[in-house]
């Protein structure tokens, strides 16, 4: 059966189906640190993906590492590149830890969450994350480790022990495991043999846990498993462990364990090899539990599996498996194996169920044998408490004490208490005898301080008869609410009841507790309160506390209670809030609601009737802050008198804008004098809340001023309002405050300027201060001065000038000169500012007036005195230039004037003074205008010329200018010539070559260069200017001032003549400066006429002009005459540019020539090299020249010449002839072979190709062979190549892609007899069979498969359906489930005993039933055969449903009788309903008895209506079985089965159902029944029932024996009872008083059957009544007296 595996194995997830590339499942790139991540490296995709094992949620990170390991516990992952180590925390998204190490990292993986073991080539580090530790050095490596690679790092729990794992490979080829184990405790290191290792913690007693070792290890002498304790110091009484050591069979020679992991919970060793077989050892006597292959593929990768104490792995195909102990069935499986001993102690170990009878067993065995020690032992070890039970004390208690030794109940107890801790039944046992003993309630507090005693109320109870300070300690463990409660209220410890209950989550009457504590201790009874409403649980309803306190007077405690309870101030108060403030008006004194409600508490309570009653008490304050209602505000808030000034100021600040301002009003309507105080400070408090545009009218409307002087005085300087401000000027100016109003005027900046003004010229004050602050502010000068004037306030003008402000007399004239002022008053005035007048302000605004005369005489008293404003100097040249008083020395000499201002004056009056005042100051654009205007060019060319202004110059110059020609003329003419400054000049040609006049350029550079001055005749930079100018502007001119002008530079003159397309320029200025070579690069490269170059070079004949012309000729592709112009100058310098140029047109006759000469000047292996290959090509060419002789000669003579590459050359160019020449000259003969295939000597090649020995060769020459048909060869050159697996694709391909079937089958057979012989020639033979021979495949697969690649012939077979061939493959690879599967979908394929030897062996369990249901519809007359070969590791169940859905039930009918004996439900109902539609009551009957786990409610509901009577009884039967008496004697009664109906009556003990029956007997006459019924339900019928039906059916004859035994039984009852009544009695009186406490509980235990069976007898007689009292009533109209009424 499938429940009989010991081990539960199970496919956790897929990692390709998780998105992984399959290409990166390997040992390099996959990591597993737990069974929490898995780690891949994809290097293809530069990816990490990390997948979440438990979740199955992978994620992906672009990470590009060489190694990546995830933290065994958190998302963790740590990083290497190189020798690069980084630690990132993912879910936080940071670097934790970085460090570089010196060494080269060979394997590293985490050995706890925060360490990583490092392991280099010579060490091992620990890397500890926490702190800044860097990488600690733990070991050396051992040399036996040398060149190993490093697949594992074991560290034991207590990090004292590490185990370094690898693989070496020997001489032989075989993988060996080498290990060092290191003590870091001892400093001790050891070299042992191994390929996988674990550690784990062992429990060898009660007191000593060890660390044990395991090693497992495939070697030449065989595999073995070593487990043994590592060394290390113990406790003197520790058990010793003994070493073991095990053969390993393992299935092939060169397996070899990969993974070990150990579980400490089960005291179990799982073992995983390459070739994918899991061994299951125990630990401690190091037995082979359980072996079977887990996976095909090899695990590469293995962690501790926590959830399940297994071990989880990867293997090669990404699948992660988990394999785990089956706890349902280890046990029995190691019972089943004969393992009995060890089924025992692994079931102890681990606590697993299944061990229980072989616990009972022994232990009756130890007793019977007189062993009280190890059967207590094994009581005690009993899993799950098996044996700890009332029954095994019970026996203890039974067996005589020995001679030497304790009573057996005491070794049990002592036993437990050693090793573990006593349950609720053992602990009350020991209390009983141990607190009869001296110090036993110590003892018993001592084993309570170590959780040795369970606690239990019973206990406690014990306890509390000796000591009640430990009695509530067990109460409080066990949690006996109640005794604790008890006994806290006794000692009257209120607090700690409600901690208590708080604490445990009990829940008793808190308001009953709550009505004793107010009676007992009220002092205390709100605090109690309080407490119990901090918590929901035990909060009680706040009106019922108040009202316990108000019916107590409790008044205070009332008020302290509802003040927390209330205190977080909460809306669904409301009605405890007024509650609680309407009590302490009623019955306390004020002072206490005034505190409450000062403190502002509460905000929910009805605030209207806490206002009316404090209004009644004339609290107004409290009153006035609760009303809400506008009309009782106004009727409270006018008693201010009783109200405080500064409260009422504060309480304004929440009322409504509209009722403040009806408030405020209704104050001052009442009491304006009385109230005005206190309106005037609530206005300014909340003036920016309120607005003073609506308080304003407030006052106004009551006309009082100075109330709003007083508002508005509070706010005016810190309000913007224009508003305020002319209010308050308004206000100050009515209640006569004249200095406030001067002081707003001047210091606000927000009044109404014009509303202001206008208010104060009708106000007509005596001091026009005020106004003129306004007017001098806001510019109403001009009309204040107009005001003033007109009402003759002239001395207010004086004082605005000479003392207000100065610098508005400019203005006040303007306004004089326009009311035609006296121009004495005027200049009076100016002479009272004197130089406080601003000068330019007042010159424009008498200028204005054409009245600036008035002003000299000013203006020359403020030039006296030594000011220098240009406004000042302006006007007086104005003066000057009006009045022709010396204007020109004045603008000529005069310093401080603005020229722009006086010029543009001057302008329409004087051009030529306009000129003077523009020059002085560099008016440059103004000049120029003025100068245009009026044909002033020769002044205007010359300022320009002396300027030296370039961005005048291009202003000037602009094409926009329409005067630029009469300018340039009058510069050419006149300006220029007359400089004899070079800065002059030098920046006019620059600002004519800027504005790109090129043609004027020429013209003034001719001027000068030309007809100018001799030092500028002579300059070389004009020369150069004028020629450039020329080439760019007028090119005809070029040839002219070449041929005239001779300093200059000609190199660059005459490359930007060639640039511009001027090359006979160019070339003149070469040839006139003799500069040859670049006059004929001009003829080459810009003229392009070569023959006209070569005829200047042989003019001139120098090497370096023929060396261009070759060049040249060269480029052109003339390459006779280009390596004839390279002879007459010598130059073999472009050797490899002749090289190339010949050889791509192919003249090589002259390239032979120039080859030779140059061989002469440089010694150059390429020279040499296309010499060789000239001469192979010349011969090519000219087949009938001596080339090849040539050829030969060379190659035999000394030369450099690369033959190979040229052989190379010649062969890629199809110079076959050629080619063989230098292969053979340098002995070459893999090339040399390739020439000769190609020249079609085939024969020699193979010879070539055997000197040659090259695969590559062999090939080549094979395939030349096979082209040819020419197969005897081709097989002499295929024997050579097919003992290379590599070559051996590319082989078969070739033949058969040419269809050469047969002779490649022989090829391949004749290959099998050579000494090279290899796998691949088997399996490529093989295959061949398969596609080109299959009736032959089977033959060599029974001869070579063991030689073969399976899985590849697998693959052939597949494709091509050589299905039995596929199936006995996979038979040799032990790939069972792929056989089966082969068989099973192809029928071809099947043989019954193949398939019989394959399904017991295959791993897949899904297998089996899949297997089964192919036999029920191919092969159903094998059936049976299977069934029972399948029958130990089947499902049975799951067989039976799969059956049964596919109507197949017969068919397996024997298998199903044979598994029968497991009573499995799935089973039995098959069989049932098998035996239903054969009607084989009998078998029914027989499976119903025999086995009942199966639906027997729904079976006998099914067979209820059958028409056999014999499944109807077995229905009622089944009623029976499950107690549903009424449906089983229903049916027993319908078939008149009455003997049925009365045992089902007797054996349901229900009275009311015999009873039931009983009456059915009577009412069917059925009086023999009725008597019979009697007998079987004696004990059910109640004797009044009996009596009462015979006497009314007038059977009482048929009830009278049962009567007398009632009356005989009943008589002797109350006999007995009386006898055991009186003897208790009497030994009560014979008891002292000093057994009182003693006596009642010796009672208890000792006569307590005989008062329970007295007791019990009195119910029976409550419960019959006398005489059929229970039935009284129930027949209707009978009386107790027999009478009907």
């Amino acid at each position: 059966m499938q429940q009989d595996i010991p081990i539960q194995f199970n496919e956790v997830l897929q990692l390709t189906q998780m998105g992984v590339n399959p290409q990166a499942i390997s040992f390099s790139t996959v990591t597993m640190e737990s069974d929490m991540y898995i780690c891949v490296r994809d290097t293809q995709q530069q990816l990490i993906n990390i997948i979440d094992v438990p979740n199955k949620i992978p994620s992906t990170n672009k990470v590009n590492a060489e190694s990546a390991i995830m933290n065994p516990k958190s998302k963790v992952l740590a990083l290497r590149t190189s020798n690069q180590l980084q630690v990132y925390n993912l879910d936080m998204k940071s670097k934790m830890r970085e460090h570089q190490m010196k060494e080269e990292i060979l394997f590293w993986k985490w050995i706890s969450p925060n360490t990583i073991a490092i392991v280099t080539e010579t060490c091992v580090y620990h890397w500890s994350l926490e702190g800044n530790a860097t990488p600690k050095k733990m070991f050396d490596r051992h040399e036996n480790l040398k060149g190993a690679t490093i697949i594992n790092y074991r560290v034991d729990n207590s990090n004292q022990w590490l185990l370094l794992v690898g693989l070496a490979r020997t001489d032989t080829g075989a993988t060996k495991g080498v290990m060092q184990l290191f003590s870091v405790e001892k400093k001790v290191t050891q070299a042992i043999e191994g390929h996988a290792a674990a550690f784990c913690d062992f429990k060898l007693s009660p007191t000593y846990t060890a660390t044990i070792i395991c090693i497992a290890a495939n070697t030449a002498n065989g595999g073995k498993l070593f487990v043994m304790e590592v060394p290390g110091t113990k406790p003197a009484d520790a058990p010793a462990f003994q070493r073991k050591a095990v053969p390993i069979q393992f299935p092939t020679p060169t397996d070899f364990p990969v993974a070990m992991q150990a579980s400490e919970k089960h005291g179990m060793v799982y073992m995983i090899t390459k070739a994918g077989y899991l061994y299951l050892y125990d630990l401690e006597t190091a037995t082979l539990v359980y072996q079977n292959r887990v996976s095909a593929e090899t695990i590469f990768v293995t962690a501790p599996h926590e959830s399940t104490n297994g071990v989880i792995g990867v293997n090669k195909n990404g699948q992660v498996l988990s394999v785990s102990i089956n706890e349902s069935t280890i046990v029995r499986y190691l019972t089943q194996k004969g393992m009995t001993e060890l089924a025992i102690k692994l079931a102890a170990r681990a606590n697993l169920e299944g061990a229980g009878d072989l616990y009972v067993q022994q232990f009756n065995n130890f007793l019977s044998q007189g062993n009280i020690d190890a059967a207590v032992k094994i009581a005690v070890d009993s899993p799950q408490g098996l044996l700890r039970t009332p029954q095994t004390i019970q026996r203890l208690q039974r067996l005589p004490q020995l001679p030497n030794q304790k009573p057996a109940l005491s070794q049990y107890f002592q036993y437990i208490i050693e090793k573990d801790s006593l349950n609720s039944y053992e602990s009350i046992e020991l209390a009983k005898i141990v607190l009869q003993k001296p110090g036993g309630v110590d003892y018993i507090k001592k084993l309570i301080t170590e959780n040795k005693v369970e606690s239990s109320e019973e206990l406690g109870d014990i306890v509390a008869q000796f000591n009640n300070e430990l009695a509530m300690k067990i109460y409080l463990t066990a949690k006996a609410h109640e005794k604790i409660i008890n006994s806290l209220l006794s000692v009257g410890d209120y607090v700690r009841v409600l901690q208590y209950c708080q604490k445990v989550g009990y829940q008793p009457n808190y308001l009953d507790l709550f009505r004793r504590i107010v009676q007992l201790n009220p002092q205390v009874a709100d605090k109690f309160a309080v407490m119990l409403n901090e918590k929901t649980e035990t909060a009680l309803d706040p009106n019922v506390v108040v009202d316990i306190f108000v019916q107590s007077s409790l008044i205070k405690q009332a008020t302290a209670y509802l003040l927390d309870y209330l205190k977080d101030d909460k809306a669904e108060h409301a009605e405890l809030q007024t509650r609680l403030l309407k009590i302490n008006l009623m019955y306390s004194p004020v002072q206490v609601v005034q505190s409450i409600l000062n403190q502002k508490l509460f905000s929910h309570y009805n605030k209207n009737e806490i206002a009316a009653m404090c209004e009644k008490v004339q609290l107004y304050q409290y009153a006035l802050d609760n009303y809400t209602d506008i009309k009782d505000r106004k009727r409270v808030i006018i008693n201010t008198q009783y109200l405080d000034t500064n409260w009422l100021v504060e309480w304004f600040e929440n009322i409504l804008l509209e009722d403040s301002l009806a408030l405020l009003r209704e104050l001052l309507r009442v009491n304006q004098r009385g109230n005005l105080n206190i309106v005037v400070q609530v206005a300014t408090k909340y003036s920016e809340e309120m607005g003073p545009e609506n308080l304003i009218p407030v006052f106004e409307e009551v006309r009082s001023y100075e109330g709003l002087f007083y508002y508005l005085g509070s706010i005016v300087d810190y309000n913007q309002s224009p508003d305020v401000h002319f209010k308050y000027i308004e206000a100050a100016t009515r209640v006569g405050q004249y200095p406030e109003v001067e002081r707003v005027t001047r210091e606000s900046s927000f009044y109404d300027p014009e509303k202001t003004k206008e208010f104060l010229k009708e106000a007509r004050l005596q001091d026009q201060t005020p106004l003129i602050n306004v007017c001098d502010r806001f510019d109403y000068i001009t009309e204040l001065v107009t005001y003033l004037y007109n009402n003759n306030q002239l001395k207010f003008v004086e004082y605005l000038c000479k003392q207000k402000n100065p610098l508005r007399t400019p203005v006040v004239v303007g306004a004089l000169l326009d009311v035609d002022a006296n121009e004495d008053f005027i200049k009076n005035i100016l002479q009272g500012v004197g130089n406080l007048c601003p000068i330019d302000t007042l010159v424009e605004e008498v200028e204005k007036r054409n009245r600036l005369k008035l002003l000299s005489v000013w203006l020359e008293a403020r030039a006296n005195e030594g000011i220098q404003e240009p406004g000042l100097y302006n006007a007086l040249a104005k003066i000057y230039i009006d009045t022709n008083n010396n204007a020109e020395h004045f603008l000529q000499n005069n310093p401080f004037y603005d020229s722009r201002t006086v010029g543009k004056y001057c302008e329409k009056r004087d051009p030529h003074l306009a000129f003077i005042a523009y020059k002085r100051g560099q008016c440059d654009l103004e000049l120029v205008d003025i100068t245009n205007k009026n044909d002033m060019f020769k002044p205007q060319a010359r300022y320009l010329v002396a300027r030296q202004s370039s961005d005048l110059w291009a202003h000037v110059l602009d094409n926009e200018n329409t005067y630029r020609r009469q300018l340039i003329d009058q510069v050419v003419s006149t300006a220029l010539p007359e400089s004899d400054k070079s800065e002059e000049v030098s920046v006019t040609v620059q600002a004519f070559m800027t504005a790109n006049l090129p043609n004027e350029l020429i013209e003034l550079l001719e001027k000068i260069v030309l007809h100018g001055k001799k030092e500028f005749r002579t300059n070389k930079n004009l020369q150069n200017l004028l020629i450039l100018t020329a080439i760019r502007a007028d090119t005809t001119r070029v040839m002219e001032y070449i041929n005239k002008l001779d300093n200059y530079d000609a190199p660059d003159i005459a490359k930007i003549a060639v640039d511009q397309g001027l090359h006979e320029e160019g070339f003149v200025i070469y040839s006139k400066f003799k500069l040859n070579s670049n006059a004929i690069r001009v003829l080459i490269e810009n003229i392009q006429k070569i023959q006209r170059a070569a005829d200047f070079a042989a003019s001139v004949n120098q090497p370096e002009v023929w060396s261009i012309l070759a060049r040249a000729q060269l480029a052109q592709a003339f390459i006779p005459e280009a390596i004839e112009s390279f002879m007459k100058a010598a130059d073999a310098n472009a050797y490899q540019e002749v090289i190339a140029s010949a050889e791509r047109l192919g003249h090589f006759q002259p390239l032979i020539k120039f080859l030779k000469m140059a061989r002469g000047k440089i010694h150059d292996t390429m020279i040499d090299t296309e010499l060789v290959y000239s001469l192979a090509k010349y011969a090519e060419q000219k087949p009938t020249s001596s080339a090849l002789a040539d050829l030969e000669d060379f190659i035999s003579a000394p030369n450099t010449a690369q033959i190979l590459s040229v052989g190379e050359r010649c062969f890629e160019e199809g110079l076959y002839e050629a080619a063989r020449i230098l292969f053979s000259s340098i002995s070459n003969y893999a090339r040399l072979a390739a020439a000769l295939v190609k020249l079609g000597n085939n024969r020699d090649a193979v010879k070539a190709a055997a000197k040659a020995n090259s695969i590559k060769t062999w090939k080549e020459v094979l395939f030349a062979c096979i082209d040819a048909n020419e197969f005897k060869h081709a097989m002499a050159c295929g024997l050579n190549i097919i003992i290379h697996p590599d070559e051996l694709e590319d082989l078969v391909q070739y033949y058969e892609q040419r269809g050469h079937f047969n002779h490649l089958i022989e090829l391949l057979d004749k290959g099998l007899a050579l000494d090279r012989v290899h796998k691949g020639i088997f399996t490529e033979l093989g295959i061949c069979f398969a596609k080109y021979k299959p009736e032959a495949l089977m033959a060599h697969l029974q001869k070579y498969h063991n030689r073969s690649n399976i899985p590849k012939l697998i693959n052939v077979c597949e494709r091509y359906h050589l299905w039995a061939e596929m199936t006995f493959l996979y038979c040799h690879v032990d790939e069972y489930d792929s056989a089966v599967k082969t068989m099973i979908e192809h029928p071809v394929a099947y043989d019954h005993t193949t398939f019989c030897e394959a399904i017991i062996k295959v791993v897949n369990m899904e297998l089996y039933y899949k297997t089964i249901q192919f036999y029920l519809e191919e092969h159903p007359d094998n059936i049976d055969d299977l069934l029972n070969v399948l029958s130990p590791k089947l499902d049975h169940e799951r067989v039976a449903r799969d059956a049964r859905r596919t109507d197949a039930l017969p068919l397996i009918k024997k298998y199903l009788e044979n598994v029968q004996s497991n009573d499995l439900a799935a089973v039995n109902d098959a069989l049932n309903g098998l035996y239903i539609e054969e009607e084989d009551y009998e078998s029914l009957r027989y499976s119903i008895d025999s086995y009942k786990n199966f639906g027997q409610v729904d079976l006998a509901i099914t067979l209820k209506d059958h028409d056999l009577l014999e499944f109807r009884r077995i229905s009622a039967y089944l009623f029976k079985l499950n107690k549903q008496w009424e449906e089983s004697i229903k049916l027993s009664k319908k078939d008149s089965l009455y003997k049925d109906a009365m045992e089902t009556a007797a054996e349901s003990r229900k009275p009311e159902v015999a009873e039931e029956l009983l009456q059915f007997f009577v009412d069917n006459d059925l009086k023999d029944c009725f008597a019979a019924a009697l007998y079987t339900c004696y004990d059910l019928i109640r004797p009044d029932v009996a009596l009462e039906l015979g006497w009314r059916n007038r059977i009482q004859d048929m009830a009278m024996p049962y009567l007398i035994q009632v009356v005989r039984e009943y008589t002797s009852k109350v006999d007995e009872l009386y006898k055991v009544h009186r003897e208790n009695e009497q030994k009560k009186k014979e008891k002292t008083s000093t057994t009182k406490t003693e006596a009642p509980q010796q009672q208890t235990y000792a006569d307590q059957t005989g008062f329970d069976q007295y007791a019990q007898y009195q119910q029976q007689q409550q419960q019959y009544g006398a005489y059929g009292g229970a039935y009284t009533g129930q027949y209707t109209g009978y009386d107790m007296s027999g009478g009907y009424y």
